[in-house]
């Protein structure tokens, strides 16, 4: 019952923060690809012992989009199997409930390198999403040419790079 109580009260709060379909959809996605035999998570009833706790990790919803998308450290990729928005669907939920908050990149480019910016802005002008010169400086043309391309891929178009967008982009490049 009390994990039944916790989970209503982080959805509650989550739909504050990410509107309702992110509420409901976060415990249904962690339940889903099985987290919870891996990571202990209180908000889910979870104890596992293979992976982080994530209750006392507290990661950003940027490090659990990163690590869910990627894998690493022993966890699988669920790139194949979840879509981008249930990524960052799930992230921003286990985020949430573990008190890691929001995305922890300082700035719209995520901490990408000069050669990294120029890197994307060309990616970027390949598929039709940017129209300046390559310059590598991360500024209005290039959040908003991120914008476009986070937009025409489903996803939460802030201009700000991150590991769901450059998941995203490498599908589109093949």
């Amino acid at each position: 019952m009390r994990n039944i109580v916790i989970v209503a009260a982080a959805g509650a709060a989550l739909a504050s923060i990410a509107g309702p379909a992110c509420a409901a959809s976060g415990p249904q996605l962690w339940s889903q690809a099985g987290c919870g035999s891996c990571h202990t998570l209180e908000a889910a009833g979870s104890a596992g012992q293979a992976g982080p706790n994530l209750d006392g990790l507290r990661p950003s919803s940027y490090t659990v989009a990163a690590q869910i998308a990627s894998g690493g450290g022993g966890m699988p990729s669920f790139s194949a199997s979840l879509s981008a928005v249930d990524i960052q669907t799930l992230s921003t939920w286990v985020s949430t409930v573990a008190g890691g908050g929001p995305a922890s990149a300082s700035t719209t480019s995520g901490g990408l390198t000069s050669a990294q910016v120029k890197r994307l802005q060309a990616q970027l002008r390949k598929l039709g999403f940017f129209h300046g010169p390559v310059t590598g400086f991360y500024g209005p043309l290039t959040t908003g040419a991120v914008k476009r391309f986070q937009h025409a891929a489903g996803l939460h178009a802030d201009g700000v790079w991150g590991p769901l967008s450059a998941f995203a982009l490498k599908r589109r490049l093949g």
